[in-house]
């Protein structure tokens, strides 16, 4: 990956160490006894299957659990099956990310993404077989509400991300990749993603 894309990275990361490190930005959560304070949390995407209608299907399910009522790391699976020109992926993958609750519930979080990858190169009609690490750094804000009781959530986050390192592809993938700017980087739409939270 080109110097460009390690430097951006850098920069974000430093960005959010400072974030999540400064009490300007940030206000106190509830405590951690407060019955508003759950320890664990499900969360997943509905717009999952729009996306796939659209060829671009990224599928999760991610767990995570709270360190304090500030903090919190998340584990889960992941499928990309993303179509292009050139071909598409077949993509599992595992995730591991930190979530930072800067000023009430305006977050911070930060994915990374080691994933298989099965690229089929339909010009070639060939699958390439290889290993990719995937990055993204979001900021969002998340709407708590209850239904029956039950702690429910929706995420709305706008993300930042590229890949981190890839094996195997095709020379019409990385075409692909030497795009604009903002076809590398950015998606043009917010994410979106629902859960429930329980202690």
């Amino acid at each position: 990956m080109s110097n460009l894309k390690t430097t951006f990275g850098f920069f974000i990361f430093l960005l959010l160490a400072f974030l999540s490190t400064s009490n300007g930005f940030s206000q106190e959560g509830p405590e951690s006894n407060s019955p508003a304070h759950y320890k664990h949390s499900i969360e997943t995407s509905p717009v999952s299957p729009f996306l796939q209608m659209a060829k671009k299907g990224i599928w999760g399910i991610k767990y995570e659990n709270a360190l304090t009522p500030k903090d919190e790391l998340k584990f889960g699976i992941a499928y990309m099956n993303l179509y292009f020109d050139e071909g598409n992926t077949n993509s599992p993958g595992l995730l591991v990310g930190y979530r930072r609750y800067l000023w009430k519930k305006l977050y911070a979080e930060y994915e990374i993404w080691p994933c298989y990858d099965e690229f089929y190169e339909k010009n070639e009609d060939r699958y390439y077989k290889g290993f990719d690490l995937w990055n993204e750094f979001r900021l969002g804000y998340q709407f708590n509400f209850r239904v029956k009781d039950v702690p429910l959530f929706v995420n709305v986050a706008w993300p930042f991300g590229f890949g981190l390192y890839s094996t195997n592809k095709p020379d019409s993938f990385y075409d692909r990749m030497d795009q604009s700017f903002g076809d590398k980087y950015f998606f043009h739409f917010p994410l979106i993603f629902a859960g429930f939270k329980f202690n």
